[in-house]
């Protein structure tokens, strides 16, 4: 007579399979990050050298994000049709190849823009099939806590970025910070064949995967996208300029200040935004998630009227504006995550959350792009007109945000509203 199962044993190995899981993927989206702000943090050195004007310099800094969102809606849902596994591995060596090619061969604005673009399509095969990916080896309160770890490391990978980058660029130079960042995404893969296999395959036969009529219909939906793509803007456009503009602000007459590696200050800054959003999170679940985003939204518009007005002034009062804008822009990406997971229908949940990418990462394509033709029309990154004009173009996110939070309220509502 067969011996019934252990209950207990039973939990702990789904315990240990769901920790395994969420481990092994949140680890390899890491190392695959690490190349992502390499260009942000020796975008200084990088125009120097190449002789780039800021409007080249912006195209540069965004073309990665726009090569994510052509990308993400196929191969988001690439996982339905392919191992998982195949699939983040060559991403994974393709993310490799395009960061060691910037270090040891790219010259000018031509192969840059190419390698960048090439460089966000490879973290499109990561970030969201990583994602799916979980989901498939979770269920329930595992599912759940594994989701918010995995995309909490986003961020995180986000700032190790930075910090690996100023520490490397400042010792061996800008290349040799891209040549380091190509080997993140090489670790990865031997992280990503340590996965235990999915026991389901999550597909409903015969849905269209991208299918977009049903999602533009739910409008509450809608208005969170609308909001993520604000709340990108902004974030992506001051990841990109973050470095320039602290550079430009030291090098004026009685700016001088002692600090590390600028790509440490920008990668301290990015980092400190992963526990602001987690708490704002929770107070929109607490005192309602509209709320709590729009007067998020406003208090980072506010961040970039000071540095609009203060841009050139003293380095003790714009370093604090650049960093505190670092920690607003973020902190409500947490709150909007849950929002459009809670607008979205769940037999849509997967298309939602594709469409919800692609409309947050084309807006961080066009925010830093624009930043840099503002800079350029009114006097180049040297100039404090410029970067009066910049951190309004920025200002524009957030203000976005905040408007289609407050106004794109739906039939329905739900209990963080």
């Amino acid at each position: 007579m067969p011996r019934a199962a252990n209950p207990c044993r039973q939990q702990s190995l789904a315990f240990g399979y769901a920790t395994l899981t969420t481990g092994v993927l949140s680890l390899a989206l890491i190392a695959n990050l690490v190349p992502l702000m390499t260009l942000p943090a020796t975008l200084p050195q990088i125009m120097a050298a190449w002789d780039l004007n800021s409007n080249q310099a912006g195209w540069i800094g965004g073309v990665y994000f726009a090569g994510y969102a052509v990308a993400v809606p196929f191969l988001a849902s690439a996982t339905d049709h392919v191992d998982g596994a195949w699939l983040l591995t060559g991403s994974a060596l393709l993310g490799a190849v395009t960061s060691l090619a910037f270090g040891f061969w790219a010259e000018g604005f031509i192969p840059a823009l190419s390698l960048r673009f090439l460089g966000g399509i490879a973290i499109a095969g990561v970030h969201m099939p990583g994602l799916k990916m979980l989901t498939d080896r979770t269920s329930g309160s595992a599912q759940a806590r594994g989701s918010a770890i995995y995309t909490s490391c986003y961020a995180a990978g986000n700032g190790l970025s930075f910090l690996i980058a100023g520490i490397i660029s400042t010792r061996f130079g800008w290349r040799a910070a891209f040549i380091v960042g190509g080997v993140g995404p090489l670790l990865s893969i031997l992280l990503i064949w340590l996965l235990p296999p999915a026991a389901t395959r999550q597909r409903e036969p015969g849905k269209p995967t991208f299918e977009m009529r049903s999602l533009l219909r739910n409008r509450e939906l809608v208005a969170y996208i609308v909001a993520f793509a604000g709340n990108t803007w902004e974030v992506f456009s001051i990841r990109v300029w973050f470095v320039a503009c602290l550079g430009w602000s030291l090098s004026l007459p009685g700016n001088a200040l002692s600090l590390p590696a600028l790509g440490v200050v920008a990668g301290t800054a990015a980092l400190a935004g992963v526990p602001a959003s987690i708490v704002v999170a929770e107070v929109a679940t607490r005192l309602g998630r509209r709320r709590t985003i729009v007067y998020t939204c406003i208090g980072s518009v506010m961040v970039c009227l000071a540095l609009a007005a203060t841009s050139g002034g003293p380095i003790r009062i714009v370093l604090p504006l650049l960093i505190l804008l670092q920690i607003t822009s973020f902190a409500d990406v947490g709150a909007l995550a849950g929002g459009v997971v809670a607008a979205a229908n769940p037999t849509r949940r997967g298309a939602a959350l594709a469409l919800y990418a692609v409309a947050g990462f084309a807006a961080g394509f066009l925010g830093p792009v624009l930043v840099g033709n503002a800079l350029e029309v009114f006097g180049g990154i040297r100039s404090g007109t410029g970067w009066s004009a910049g951190f309004l173009v920025i200002a524009l996110g957030s203000s976005v945000a905040a408007a289609a939070t407050r106004y794109g309220r739906g039939g329905a509502t739900g209990p963080g509203d």
